[in-house]
């Protein structure tokens, strides 16, 4: 497996509006993917824009103090399959959304990273 880029880093949050002021209003990133409608899924995630890496949040219910690093890879499938191989457990296995496949794997201490592949072939 062989990374291409960093596609995002996602943080969890507990208060989506809070948290969206502090990254848009105090440190000035601009929003990329907003919220969606209520009651959405992408009510609970968005993006900022960091200077060509993404900040996604996530809505969670509890604090989750993890961040997590989206590695871009050429395919996610194959490079889940490489590291099952090499004896890497797969945290979550692979699963399509709109927009992209993505698989969660963890190093030596539990941090987690995202493989990730985007449907149009970017990375980045």
């Amino acid at each position: 497996m062989k990374a291409k880029a960093v596609d995002f880093i996602s943080y969890s949050v507990t208060d989506m509006d809070r948290s969206e002021a502090f990254w848009r209003d105090v440190l000035g990133l601009d929003v990329e993917v907003a919220r969606g409608k209520p009651g959405t899924r992408a009510n609970g995630y968005m993006e900022l824009d960091a200077g060509g890496v993404a900040i996604g949040l996530v809505a969670m219910p509890q604090p989750h103090p993890n961040a997590i690093v989206a590695l871009a890879v050429d395919h996610v499938g194959e490079a889940v399959g490489e590291l099952r191989s090499k004896g890497i457990e797969i945290s979550m296995d692979t699963i399509e959304t709109p927009v992209c496949w993505m698989a969660v794997v963890a190093d030596p201490d539990g941090n987690r990273i995202l493989l990730h592949q985007r449907k149009d072939g970017t990375s980045g």
